[in-house]
């Protein structure tokens, strides 16, 4: 009965420092996987022998004066669908002495500078024409780079995963692969914007048709006549919020004649 005692008692023991030494195993291993510095990061770019392709993003303004807004429009949405772009927040506006649209136009960056100029092409006058290029190169590559290592970390947390044996341990490491997936959806959202906008260049233009600047005599005096009309109605209002004091002044008035009379009489 003693034997059978002893061998089960060291069963449990032998048992329990197995699960202790993977446990322990884990938690070196998920030690073991360090994230890679900044400086390293930009170091190992900076030493790649690939050449650096350039990033830059384009944009521009164009304000213009034309003979013909509707005719002008005609023509931008020819130029518009020969580069292959395409337009989007248009206005149109009637302003006391003008007829103005707006517009904002996405082109493929190597079209960019064929619809500025055939744009300026139709102008009567230039008023504000402006181009502005970024050069985010430098943030792409090293967003890139972030990007690959997190998904070395994450991977790596895995592995490790696949060798948990706690519900501890497990919850540890979906908690890192958690953040790891956080920060690669991060990098991979703005790794996209920053290609669009360097693939697609944008162009905001503002396009105007005066149409005279006559002095508007009747519409003047239609609302002179207006407000007149609303501040008597005001100063009526005004009255019959005092009327407590205009009829003690009339009787006071009636008085004081009364008595003035009285005394003519004496």
């Amino acid at each position: 009965m003693k034997t059978s005692l002893f061998y089960f008692v060291a069963a449990l023991l032998f048992i329990f420092s197995c699960e202790k030494k993977e446990s322990t195993t884990a938690r070196k291993q998920m030690a073991q996987v360090v994230e890679v510095p900044d400086e390293e990061i930009m170091r190992n770019v900076s030493q790649s022998p690939q050449p650096i392709e350039r990033k830059l993003i384009k944009t521009g303004q164009l304000d213009f004066e034309t003979k013909n807004v509707k005719n002008s429009k005609i023509e931008i949405e020819k130029i518009i669908k020969e580069l292959g772009a395409y337009s989007s927040n248009e206005e149109e506006r009637t302003l006391e002495d003008r007829l103005q649209f707006s517009q904002t136009i996405r082109v493929p960056a190597s079209g960019f500078d064929a619809l500025l100029m055939s744009i300026d092409a139709l102008a009567s006058s230039t008023d504000v024409k402006s181009v502005n290029v970024q050069d985010v190169s430098e943030e792409y590559i090293d967003h890139k780079a972030r990007l690959r290592a997190k998904k070395e970390v994450e991977t790596r947390y895995r592995e490790i995963l696949k060798q948990a044996k706690t519900v501890q341990e497990i919850l540890s490491v979906e908690t890192e692969i958690g953040n790891a997936r956080s920060e690669i959806e991060s990098f991979e959202g703005r790794l996209k914007y920053l290609s669009d906008q360097v693939s697609m260049s944008t162009l905001s233009i503002t396009y105007y048709q005066k149409i005279g600047t006559d002095f508007g005599f009747f519409s003047k005096l239609g609302t002179a006549f207006k407000s007149g009309w609303e501040f008597f109605l005001v100063f009526l209002i005004g009255a019959a919020n005092l009327w407590p004091f205009i009829l003690i002044l009339s009787g006071f008035g009636w008085l004081l004649r009364r008595w003035r009379r009285h005394k003519r009489v004496v």
